[in-house]
């Protein structure tokens, strides 16, 4: 390997930082595009449907609404990009069936509760984006009992890496001005999450094992509407087997998505085609000499950030930490990785 084949760049779906070069990207046909285009059509006809986090192009919500959905609700944060969804949506011809919403799906109401609802706050790390509290929320207030969920279900999985051959990594040029978005966004400099760019898979020396997995959608009764569906904060590890010699550098993170519950396809962020998202590759310390056969014991912890939506992360490794990664308000160069990367104040 050599250190033109990757590159990081900071993981942005948790801040509101996208621009019309990632929204662009978003509207490739990849296999995420598909997966959603796809459950989107089975389960519109004839509902009333809530897009969490429709985006600049109102994309589901239209594509919701030409699957012939009886009205769509399309929810955006970012008041920008809230003008561009209303004004997509207007160009569709479609504004008396998609209503556009500006503002958190946390803070609103709907005229009436939906039966499906659509969201993308799938980050790279799957609960990163917030997920869990906003989607409670909407079971709770927005969406019947029987409400269909899209995606059905987010997942994390992680496995051991060695870069040890990729020469320095460093952060790609283009990235940089997200960074410093991100730094804004927050209000100081920090560490943030990283996004390995390249060959990603050709990394792994280990076996792959999920420590997050999130199901939204109910078979059984719900739970009372008073009641969390799945902890906020929560504890998982897992079994990673060294597969060969190697110098293990660090884990990759990644998310894996089930777009629906009947069938279709599962979009994997590592082998799967798709620019949505990314593997967040977790620095060790400092390398360490693995032998086949080996088995670490891999764990994450997610605690709720003070804002009350985004998950703070911390990874363990044969019950050290070896990985502290708030949302925000964290140290800046604080471990040998991050000041190489950052090599000033």
């Amino acid at each position: 390997m050599t250190g033109s084949r990757f590159a990081l760049f900071p993981s942005m779906g948790e801040y509101q930082v996208y621009d019309d070069h990632v929204y662009d990207a978003f509207d490739a046909a990849d296999d995420r595009h598909r997966a959603y285009r796809d459950a989107v059509r089975a389960a519109a006809p004839g509902k009333v449907v809530v897009d969490i986090g429709t985006g600049r192009d109102a994309l589901w919500a239209v594509e919701a609404a030409h699957a012939g959905a009886r009205h769509v609700y399309a929810v955006e944060a970012d008041p920008h990009f809230a003008a561009r969804a209303a004004e997509a949506v207007e160009s569709a011809g479609l504004t008396d069936r998609v209503t556009v919403l500006p503002g958190l799906s946390t803070d609103l109401a709907l005229p009436t509760r939906a039966e499906v609802c659509v969201s993308e706050i799938v980050g790279n790390i799957a609960t990163a984006e917030g997920a869990i509290p906003t989607l409670d929320d909407a079971r709770a207030r927005l969406c019947t009992p029987t409400c269909l969920w899209i995606p059905f279900r987010i997942q994390t999985f992680a496995a051991a890496v060695d870069l040890s051959a990729a020469g320095a990594l460093s952060l790609a040029a283009e990235s940089r001005p997200y960074l410093h978005a991100i730094f804004d966004t927050t209000g100081a400099p920090f560490d943030p999450r990283l996004c390995l760019a390249g060959p990603a898979g050709d990394t792994l020396i280990s076996s792959c094992v999920p420590l997050e997995s999130v199901t939204f959608e109910a078979f059984e009764s719900p739970p009372p509407p008073d009641r969390p569906w799945i902890p906020s904060d929560e504890q998982s590890e897992a079994t990673l087997r060294i597969a060969l010699d190697a110098t293990m550098t660090g884990i990759l993170l990644w998310a894996r998505v089930a777009v629906s519950a009947r069938g279709g396809r599962e979009v994997d962020a590592l082998s799967g085609d798709t620019r949505a998202w990314a593997p967040v590759y977790v620095p060790l310390p400092a390398p360490a000499a693995v032998t086949a056969g080996d088995h670490l014991t891999l764990a994450l912890a997610r605690t709720t950030s003070d804002d009350g939506i985004h998950p703070d992360y911390v990874v363990a490794l044969d019950g050290r930490p070896v990985w502290h990664s708030p949302h925000h308000g964290g140290p800046f160069r604080a471990t040998p990785f991050y000041r190489e990367l950052f090599p000033s104040a």
